[in-house]
C-alpha cells in the first residue's frame, strides 16, 4: 500500500457526503490518522485520479459511459472502487448500485435483511455478525445496519456474511452482505449492502473501524 492512500468520496450522483460530519467526520479523522486521505469530489473524471473510488448510497443513475469508464479503472487502471448500498432499495439506490456491480458478478438485492438474536438496541435491522470473511486482521464482530442482502454470480468472494440467526425477508439465512471482485491486475470492485456501518453510529460500535481501515486500505 502507498504510503499514503488518496481516497476520492464521489459527489456526483447524490451521494451521502463525507463532509457532513454530522454522520463522517469520525471516519475522517481516523483515515487520517492512518494514512488515508479521503477528499471530496464531484467531477466524475477527477475521481480516477485517485487510489480508492467510493460511492456511498449513489441516488443517481450512471450512464453507460460512466459505467464504461468504472470499468476501465478496475480493470486497466487498477483502481479500488467501493459501492454501499441501502436496504429495501430506498430511493432506488440497491438498483443503481447493481448497474455497475452486475459488470464484477454481483448485485445488491431490493430485499432487507433482519437478525432478532444478534442486533443492537433491540433493532433487528442493526444487526451484528461475526461472519467476517476478509478484511478480519483483529476483527472478531462488526454492527451492519439497515443493510440489503447481495447476490454473486461470478468469481466475487464473499467478504461479510450475516450469522445463523440472520435472514432475509424472504427466509434465506445467514446472506452475504458485502462481496468483492479482485482482479488479477490488483484493481478491486466492492459492493457493500449498507451505506451506514461506517458512520458516527457505527464506527465506534464493536470492531467496524479496524474493519473499515483493514477494507479502505484493501487488497494493495
Amino acid at each position: 500500500m502507498p504510503d499514503t492512500l488518496r481516497i476520492a468520496w464521489s459527489s456526483t450522483h447524490q451521494e451521502f457526503l463525507i463532509t457532513d460530519s454530522y454522520y463522517f467526520s469520525i471516519l475522517a479523522k481516523e483515515s487520517q490518522k492512518q494514512g488515508l486521505i479521503i477528499e471530496e469530489v464531484s467531477e466524475f473524471p477527477s475521481l480516477f485520479l485517485y487510489d480508492v473510488i467510493v460511492f456511498n448510497y449513489p441516488e443517481q443513475p450512471f450512464s453507460e459511459e460512466e459505467i464504461s469508464q468504472i470499468k476501465r479503472a478496475v480493470i486497466e487502471g487498477h483502481k479500488r472502487v467501493i459501492f454501499a448500498a441501502h436496504f429495501q432499495n430506498k430511493d432506488n439506490v440497491a438498483y443503481i448500485c447493481s448497474q455497475v456491480a452486475q459488470h464484477f458478478g454481483m448485485r445488491a438485492s431490493p430485499g432487507e435483511v433482519m437478525d432478532r438474536e444478534n442486533c443492537l438496541i433491540d433493532d433487528p435491522y442493526i444487526i451484528v455478525t461475526s461472519n467476517v470473511l476478509t478484511y478480519n486482521q483483529g476483527v472478531q464482530k462488526v454492527v451492519f445496519p439497515y443493510t440489503a442482502p447481495i447476490e454473486i454470480y461470478g468469481p466475487a468472494r464473499i467478504v461479510l456474511k450475516g450469522m445463523a440467526t440472520t435472514y432475509t425477508k424472504e427466509g434465506q439465512a445467514s446472506p452475504i452482505l458485502m462481496a468483492e471482485r479482485v482482479l488479477a491486475g490488483g484493481g478491486s470492485f466492492l459492493l457493500s449492502g449498507s451505506c451506514v456501518f461506517w458512520d458516527n453510529f457505527s464506527i465506534g460500535q464493536l470492531d467496524n473501524l479496524k474493519f473499515i481501515l483493514n477494507l479502505l486500505k484493501g487488497p494493495f
